[in-house]
């Protein structure tokens, strides 16, 4: 079971210009807060944190890091996507769906300060999938 994920960043406190408020948009709120990392949590439980941004050794690159938050609507990747943009995010994907992953995939994606992909997504599980080898739905 996965407990929590943390990435690396450039700058603690550029980060936190991108996440503090693209987190709150998602539920979250610090859970705590040091000159070398920030780690987020649940705002219904701030104990249990669950994403975290560590600053990066210089002498080591910033990875690439693809992190994906689950929305309960499409309405709630639009806001959650217009936030992220807001805060200083750059599109990598605006809202829509994504078909080639399930026809109910609905996804935006954003790139962070440190170019780590961020990413909002609804699935509407209740549209059927196309099975490849007999076309029957799933």
């Amino acid at each position: 079971m996965l407990h929590h994920i943390a990435i690396n960043v450039a700058d603690i406190s550029k980060a936190r210009e991108f996440y503090d408020p693209v987190l709150a948009a998602c539920g979250y709120v610090v859970g705590f807060a040091y000159d070398k990392y920030v780690y987020y949590a649940p705002a219904s439980n701030p104990h249990a944190v669950e994403f975290g941004l560590n600053l990066n050794d210089p002498a080591k690159p910033i990875g690439s890091t693809h992190v994906a938050f689950g929305a309960k609507s499409n309405a709630e990747v639009d806001s959650w996507y217009k936030v992220a943009i807001n805060a200083g995010g750059t599109c990598n994907g605006p809202p829509g769906i994504r078909a080639e992953y399930h026809p109910g995939f609905y996804a935006a994606y954003v790139h962070d300060k440190d170019g780590h992909n961020i990413e909002f997504v609804y699935i509407d599980l209740s549209v059927p999938v196309q099975c490849e080898q007999s076309g029957e739905s799933a």
